[in-house]
């Protein structure tokens, strides 16, 4: 039997940047599998909305080698990054520290997704971690869904 252990959106501020949130939900006991969906947009700042951002970071980075990049443009899209980490009750259970703004994790006993362990499934508290690396964006909304896959029988 499926259950959604977790359905969550976050709407996140430019202020974000840098910092983790940590969101918390249940795994009951003789859970099987657990599949971890994550979204984000807008993913990427290109054009002139962008150039500020640009001109600051090779002002405040390139220092006297910023004339070398007279083209601004050439650094575009600039891109949100926000990536996931998982612990179960007992700490790590990986992480997936990737571009992609539409993710897809599942965990088994047997096998897991790349960046993640396989292994038991505990009862109890786990947490999955969204870090926000960066945010070009005035404001990134992100989704997170949790869903598990139960042995209703107990085995």
């Amino acid at each position: 039997m499926t259950q959604t252990l977790l359905s969550t959106d976050a709407h996140l501020l430019r202020a974000s940047e840098k910092t983790n949130l940590a969101v918390s939900f249940s795994v009951p006991a003789h859970t099987k599998r657990l599949d971890i969906r994550f979204s984000y947009a807008p993913k990427t700042l290109d054009g002139e909305a962008a150039r500020p951002l640009i001109e600051a970071c090779l002002q405040r980075d390139a220092g006297e080698f910023a004339a070398q990049y007279p083209d601004w443009t050439h650094f575009l899209p600039l891109k949100n990054l926000v990536t996931v980490s998982l612990d179960d009750p007992n700490g790590f259970r990986g992480c997936a520290h990737r571009q992609d703004d539409v993710q897809a994790h599942f965990l088994t006993e047997d096998a897991a997704s790349p960046g993640f362990l396989p292994g038991k499934l505990p009862a109890g508290v786990w947490r999955v971690m969204l870090n926000i690396h960066a945010l070009v964006t005035q404001s990134c909304d992100c989704t997170l869904k949790v869903d598990a896959e139960v042995d209703e029988h107990g085995r």
